[in-house]
């Protein structure tokens, strides 16, 4: 599929001028821009920012933006797949209207990298922003929980359908994703972290005796309801983010590492799952 099939492009210059001037972006920052398209959004963040890194896809569009953005000295412009592009060493940011098919795979490559930006601004679809913000717009999920400790996400526009051409058949939104200046999870790792979701997200049961019973003892737990509030006949999909927080600084603190050893890549076992399944339903379509 061509990109410029999956994409669809703002037009309205002062539309984009004035979302980049109301974003914390300074001449001081490093940018990524995903799919600059026809460099409308590139332009003005050639204005405001240090250095533009703009990594576009489709040939025809990276050769009309080379010619348009010859004379401008702090554009890097790139004609590469994004999902195969190296992330920068230095604290960088990203503001980009991304192709909306690839959504899912360009938020686990900026968010999972060893260096994650410090701001992201990026056009979704709304849908795909309540995935990853989770409270207080819509019901926290294994991904929006796999993110909060380190990224507040906000939606700070919406868009109407005529700012686009083509035009979109969705709602559109600008969502910040601003990096906390302290990570939630502490003592351990963010990988530990998206363990100990996927084991209990994917643990036999639906409330919390039967999710938790096989790493924490049956003392441990009824403190645990206790002192943080959980009621046993809840499922897990309304535990709130502080509560899921409560429990992971119990594990990592009181739970033994024989226990501790069924958590371990139980992330990886979860994706190798879902791959599966996908292969399955691919399979079927044929």
């Amino acid at each position: 599929m061509n990109i410029r099939d999956s994409q669809n492009f703002l037009h309205n210059k002062k539309l984009v001028k004035d979302l980049v001037e109301q974003s914390n972006l300074t001449n001081q920052d490093i940018v990524l821009e995903i799919g600059p398209g026809k460099g409308i959004i590139t332009k003005e963040l050639l204005s405001a920012c240090k250095e533009v890194y703009a990594i576009e896809f489709d040939k025809g569009l990276f050769d009309k933006l080379s010619s348009d953005l010859r004379d401008q000295r702090n554009l890097h412009l790139i004609n590469d797949d994004f999902l195969l592009y190296d992330l920068p060493k230095d604290t960088y940011k990203v503001f980009s209207n991304i192709p909306f098919n690839i959504t899912a795979d360009i938020l686990s490559k900026l968010l999972m990298n060893d260096n994650p930006p410090s701001d992201m601004y990026l056009i979704m679809q709304y849908e795909a922003v309540l995935k990853y913000a989770g409270e207080p717009y819509y019901s926290d999920s294994l991904k929006s929980l796999m993110f909060k400790p380190q990224y507040e996400i906000k939606i700070v526009h919406e868009f109407n359908a005529t700012d686009f051409a083509p035009v979109p058949k969705v709602s559109i939104v600008l969502a910040h994703f601003h990096k906390k200046e302290w990570c939630d999870v502490k003592k351990a790792t963010m990988r530990e972290w998206w363990d100990f979701l996927s084991y209990v997200y994917t643990a036999p049961g639906k409330f919390f005796k039967e999710k938790t019973k096989k790493i924490f003892s049956y003392e441990q737990q009824k403190r645990l309801r206790k002192s943080l509030h959980i009621e046993e006949d809840v499922s897990i999909s309304c535990w709130t983010y502080t509560q899921w927080i409560g429990l992971f600084n119990c594990y990592i603190q009181l739970v033994c590492a024989e226990k501790k050893s069924q958590v371990i890549g139980s992330y990886e076992r979860l994706l190798r799952q879902q791959e599966n399944i996908e292969k399955v339903h691919r399979n079927r379509r044929k």
